[in-house]
């Protein structure tokens, strides 16, 4: 496997690319991209890079937290909408990527992910973003073939007095593009034994646009509040936190419908309680409840025959116990997921389909985790063994066409109920040469089991985690579990002045699920009565895959008050038993920051270029797009220690673009876009901000 694993580097003819991102600045075009504030580089007492690798603090000139993650090594987003993104990490997206949303698993609501998780954190909330890079330990959660996300959110933190101390932000921020307005507040008082806090986000725009018109439907509107207690005496710790999230009317022009609304509540509580050997014992408890309807007529033109909505829901609950000691980590972990889907005809209410119905996915774990240091030598090691529990309820529809009939009556008729095992055994390595330089290695074994989308699609429909590829799909209850066996290769080089961290994967992924040419003539038929026969059919089928590519990270204190830093990513997707690639890869993306720093504040000159994509995938109908460029400008000012002003302007140059992970134009009645055509990028947009911290 290690010869195969270094052939493919070699043979990637973009590699000569990577450690120039300056050189790809002559490539054309443009994308939206946000500033972030450049840490101090020239300081004393440099230390090797922090796991999980976290994104510096970020000026916010977009409400989405997804775009936030593009900043980061071997990160970046599918996006269907405004708030629709889908975290993407090194080729692998959607369930393969663990996303937790301070420390719990968050289920989307809709079978087409128009509520991902990372859309229940507003950026203007947002405290932090961070990522294992590379291999994710096992601690970080079930799942994690394509590792691990988390964002925490602004709370209140303890004091050091008995006295109660009010805590608090305040940020709000315009847009230009789009007329985007946001404002969150977060109020609490503390002090050494409690903290208590209440928060609360508005968000509101227009549709988008681009160098050539409008993007439709673009809109958005979001509202969340929340509020949470915690208590600690020393040796005992215990938080308790409720949060209401509501989406209103908000564009997915990449999807057949767009949000209507998406709402609910999660709570989440922990205890955690420290021993005298040391040891530290922590539990942790979440449940979920939201709703969600989506329509393809309010937000966009449907003919009458044609219009259709869905009423989605999901029910979850989630528990955790570890305990930590001398280096050990053990636990378990366990949650339970209930799906529902309807689609309903507002013209004809006899009209009915069980899209999803009673689709229940539980998952029961255990895991052991070893820290040691050996010398100049660290390890990780760590076992995982998950428990797999799959099973639907039997569909119906209005739908009497003897096809229709015919896999209704197939699903219903069918073993449903499937169990699986997963076994994830990972080993992380850091040798540390000297006090500047580091050698990082790691290989693991991660296995996933199938969604409830890629195993219960009984009727060909594009309800697919939000594929958003056009096409309609069938799903397989039989499917096998995917088992990825991941090799990682890096070093990190840091000194007072200069860091570069380069990581180097593969990814040899048997039982890959996919959607392959469509077999179930049925289906076929199913699909030709209700889109027309040149829509396109595939099912849910395992292949065999490989992902491999590299990123790095790096930054240079040119002097005291010039900074350059940047972020490089490639990976490259492709199938193993066939000549195609895999779907939705993001190309080769370089971003390079030029930054005056002062005291009270920095200019800083961004560059974002990103390659072209001609590796797509045939059996998806996947389009090519051409590379490109685009430039930032923003700025920040902080006139006292609590307030910091910032504004820029996206896209300076207004230049056209496409990115290749933006989705297809499905709005026939959009003057500037053609229907079918990839999304174009956005234009220039101006904005400013402001944040006040007590």
């Amino acid at each position: 496997m290690y010869d195969i694993f270094f052939m493919e580097i070699i043979d990637m003819h973009s590699l000569k690319l990577l450690p120039l991102p300056l050189l790809m600045l002559g490539l054309n075009s443009a994308v939206q991209a946000e500033h972030i504030n450049l840490p101090t580089i020239s300081v004393e007492g440099v230390s090797a890079e922090a796991a999980p690798y976290a994104l510096p603090s970020s000026i916010i000139s977009v409400p989405d937290t997804g775009e936030l993650l593009k900043k980061l090594p071997g990160a970046n987003i599918n996006r269907n909408g405004p708030l629709t993104s889908i975290a993407q990490y090194r080729g692998l997206f959607g369930d393969r990527v663990n996303v937790l949303i301070d420390g719990v698993r968050i289920n989307s609501a809709g079978p087409n992910s128009m509520d991902t998780p990372l859309s229940y954190i507003p950026a203007s909330r947002l405290e932090s973003l961070s990522l294992y890079r590379g291999i994710a330990p096992v601690s970080s959660g079930i799942e994690t073939i394509g590792g691990t996300i988390l964002a925490h959110s602004k709370t209140t933190t303890f004091s050091s007095g008995e006295e109660f101390q009010s805590q608090g932000n305040f940020s709000a921020g315009y847009a230009e593009n789009g007329n985007g307005k946001y404002g969150s507040v977060l109020a609490g008082i503390a002090n050494n034994q409690h903290r208590l806090h209440i928060t609360g986000s508005l968000e509101h725009g227009d549709d988008l646009e681009f160098d050539g018109g409008d993007i439709l439907p673009t809109e958005h509107k979001r509202g969340t509040v929340g509020g949470g207690y915690a208590f600690q005496n020393g040796a005992q710790t215990f938080t308790l936190n409720a949060q209401h999230h509501d989406t209103g009317k908000t564009g997915t022009p990449a999807l057949p419908m767009d949000i209507i609304y998406a709402k609910g509540n999660h709570y989440d509580g922990s205890f955690s309680n420290t021993f005298a050997n040391g040891g530290v014992l922590s539990t942790k408890l979440s449940y979920q409840d939201s709703e969600h309807w989506m329509s393809n007529y309010e937000l966009r033109a449907s003919a009458l025959a044609k219009r259709r909505h869905a009423i989605t829901d999901v029910k979850s609950t989630g528990f955790g116990l570890a305990y930590s000691v001398s280096g050990w980590t053990v636990g378990i972990d366990a949650d339970r997921a209930k799906h529902n889907a309807d689609i309903f005809n507002p013209g004809n209410t006899l009209f009915f389909v069980n899209n999803y119905n009673n689709i229940e996915r539980d998952r029961y774990s255990i895991f052991g985790e070893k820290e040691l240091t050996l010398n100049q030598w660290k390890f990780e090691a760590g076992l995982r063994y998950s428990r797999v529990e799959m099973d639907a309820g039997e569909v119906s529809t209005s739908l009497g066409a003897a096809p229709v009939v015919a896999l209704k009556n197939t699903f219903n008729n069918a073993d449903r109920k499937q169990d699986e095992s997963l076994v994830d055994l990972v080993l992380n390595t850091t040798y540390t040469v000297s006090s500047e330089f580091d050698l990082i290695a790691g290989i693991a074994r991660k296995e996933r089991a199938a969604s409830y989308q890629e195993r219960y699609l009984w009727l060909p429909l594009e309800s697919t985690a939000g594929l958003a590829d056009g096409n309609n799909y069938i799903g397989n209850i039989g499917l096998d579990t995917e088992v990825a066996y991941q090799i990682e290769l890096g070093f990190d080089w840091h000194t007072p002045r200069a860091t570069f961290s380069p990581h180097i994967f593969y990814h040899h992924i048997n039982d890959y699920i996919q959607g392959t040419p469509n077999t179930n003539s049925t289906a076929a038929m199913v699909s030709a009565m209700m889109a027309g026969p040149e829509k396109l059919v595939l099912e849910y089928n395992n292949v065999d895959a490989k992902l491999y590519g590299l990123d790095a990270n790096w930054s240079f204190a040119i002097t005291p008050t010039w900074q350059l830093d940047g972020v490089v990513s490639y990976v490259r997707g492709e199938r193993r038993d066939t000549s195609d690639d895999l779907y939705r890869i993001a190309p080769l993306t370089a971003r390079t920051m030029l930054s005056y720093v002062q005291t009270d504040w920095t200019v800083g000159f961004e560059a974002e270029t990103v390659s072209s994509q001609n590796k797509v995938s045939d059996e998806n109908r996947e389009q090519k797009t051409s590379g490109y460029a685009v430039f930032n400008l923003s700025a920040n000012y902080q006139p006292t220690q609590n307030v910091i002003i910032t504004a820029g302007v996206n896209n300076l140059f207004d230049r056209g673009y496409e990115n290749h992970l933006g989705g297809y134009n499905r709005i026939a009645n959009n003057p500037d876009i053609a229907q079918g055509d990839r999304l174009p990028g956005l234009g220039r947009s101006a904005y400013a901000g402001v944040s006040i911290s007590w």
